[in-house]
């Protein structure tokens, strides 16, 4: 498992950084949030895929990769480009908006349905248009990305038709990755501006549910995988688990009129929880190298 750790982080920080990064560019274009919102995650994106692409290079490299004899070798040489280019790409669309002082939503959510009553065409401005145009090509890249690392690590998915819902699922765990974050981001900002619209709340909720039923649904049509990860795991020391109960059973009960005080929001936990899970059905997934 330990060998494997570095290759299961580099998938969770591509599935994080193009996740994020699409549901931030779709945001965007929907116009639902406000300009500081854009440009605060939009550079925190950037430092994460420009630690995703220095990550690929120092511990998921097409030599290191081509070691494991169960990855598709014919796709590890093409990893690098993509990953290099998206993190590029991202360079431009936040300095766009950056420049943009129109950027985001402008009225507040009182005043919604008097513009749509009133609703007047108003034609995007020329940094708009620019800005959105790199921000749709970055997500294409994004997604290239991901493709190419789920077509390296498809031998060790179920076969079915050929491997395409182990490919499947890597797009369905990149946007429910994507949609957690931006909800504990958006979660946090309704703090500071609460006139904000919940529409982008609804959408990041909406896409998590949605991928991860997707997830559900692609681990079921996969088949058996090619993983050993099962043989690993029976051969876990019961003893572990003897000791684990005796320290639980001798801990001390806290009082029932206690109150309980979590040292992290539920959204913060929420994320926790989600990315945990995902590193370790990673972790599973890659148990046969």
């Amino acid at each position: 498992m330990l060998q494997t750790l570095p290759l299961v982080l580099f998938i969770v920080l591509i599935e994080v950084s193009v996740g994020a990064v699409s549901v931030l560019v779709f945001l965007d274009w929907r116009n639902e949030v406000k300009r500081g919102f854009l440009i605060s995650y939009a550079l925190i994106y950037l430092v994460l895929s420009g630690l995703t692409y220095w990550f690929q290079q120092s511990f998921s490299t097409p030599q290191l990769l081509n070691t494991y004899a169960q990855l598709d070798k014919s796709w590890t040489g093409l990893l690098s480009l993509p990953l290099l280019l998206f993190f590029l790409l991202l360079i431009p669309y936040s300095f766009l908006l950056l420049l943009d002082k129109k950027a985001g939503v402008q009225k507040k959510k009182g005043d919604e349905d008097e513009a749509e009553k009133t609703s007047v065409h108003v034609r995007p401005s020329t940094l708009r248009v620019l800005r959105l145009l790199s921000g749709v090509i970055t997500v294409i890249v994004g997604l290239i990305t991901v493709f190419v690392v789920a077509m390296i690590y498809r031998p060790l998915g179920g076969a079915n038709l050929g491997g395409v819902f182990t490919i499947a699922s890597f797009f369905a765990a990149t946007f429910a990755l994507g949609g957690v974050l931006t909800s504990m981001w958006l979660g946090h900002w309704y703090l500071v501006t609460p006139a904000l619209s919940e529409k982008p709340l609804q959408f990041s909720t909406s896409l998590v549910l949605l991928a991860v039923l997707a997830q559900i649904i692609f681990f079921v049509a996969a088949g058996p995988t090619a993983i050993a990860a099962n043989h690993v795991q029976s051969q876990t020391p019961p003893v572990t688990v003897q000791a684990t109960a005796t320290a639980t059973s001798s801990a001390q009960v806290k009082p029932s009129n206690v109150p309980t005080v979590t040292p992290l929001s539920a959204n913060v936990i929420g994320w926790i929880c989600a990315l945990a899970g995902e590193i370790m059905s990673r972790g599973l997934f890659l148990g046969g190298l």
